[in-house]
């Protein structure tokens, strides 16, 4: 299952791996963004669909947005997403098919 809307990567995806990648990885973002979420994200000036994406932790709207999955895997560690649940919004992707032969 490919975890692109488009057939190719967009802005709106870098935009994402562009964010969840700094918010994880410079010093300092990840207890700015838990301090104010909404001044964090301001500073990229996303589109708000994807912005309340990543603040609803919607991991499932989050890997369709083209996020790279181990961004995605580093940002529910860092936030604290249980792993079940993440695995479970990924898995309400999979069609029935792919879910029992994959």
């Amino acid at each position: 299952m490919a975890n692109w809307q488009e057939s190719m990567p967009s802005t709106r995806a870098y935009i994402m791996n562009k964010v969840l990648y700094e918010l994880h990885h410079k010093p300092d973002d990840l207890s700015a963004y838990q301090k104010d979420a909404d001044a964090y994200l301001a500073r990229f000036n996303m589109p708000q669909d994807l912005a309340d994406c990543i603040k609803n932790n919607d991991v499932a709207r989050m890997y369709l947005s083209g996020v790279n999955p181990y961004l995605l895997r580093a940002h529910c560690i860092g936030v604290r997403i249980p792993e079940d649940e993440s695995l479970a919004a990924l898995r309400s992707l999979l069609t029935h098919e792919e879910y029992n032969n994959g």
